[in-house]
């Protein structure tokens, strides 16, 4: 790495540009992930959808709950640094993620948005 040229570069410029880099990746990974649920917009993550609370019935929320719990059981766990944000009432989440069969969901799905908020997902 040339030292003399990030000198001379903005700091704005390269925090902007390692931002890009970033979301950049985000979007290639989760291209070939296409199978995720519980993973919502945000200003860093635009390409995913936008939770809507109060979809769901009782009912509904309390079987999706229980088939998500049922699966989470055989799924494999994944632990990452830092937690997560609620998309829906911003307050501080988990840091778990599960895998299963292909497909790939967020520790809080089932609680939080199915349970909490009757979020449908999309799957």
């Amino acid at each position: 790495m040339n030292v003399e040229w990030l000198v001379e570069k903005d700091v704005e410029e390269c925090l902007q540009e390692s931002l890009n880099n970033w979301i950049k990746n985000m979007t290639s990974c989760n291209k070939k992930r296409e199978k995720v649920e519980g993973y919502y917009y945000s200003e860093y993550e635009p390409f995913y959808p936008i939770p809507v609370p109060n979809v769901l019935t009782e009912e509904e929320a309390k079987e999706l709950f229980d088939l998500i719990k049922e699966k989470e059981k055989n799924a494999n766990v994944e632990y990452y640094l830092g937690d997560s944000t609620s998309r829906v009432t911003g307050e501080i989440l988990g840091n778990k993620e599960y895998e299963l069969d292909g497909w790939t969901w967020t520790g809080d799905l089932a609680e939080h948005y199915v349970l909490t908020h009757k979020c449908k997902i999309n799957n």
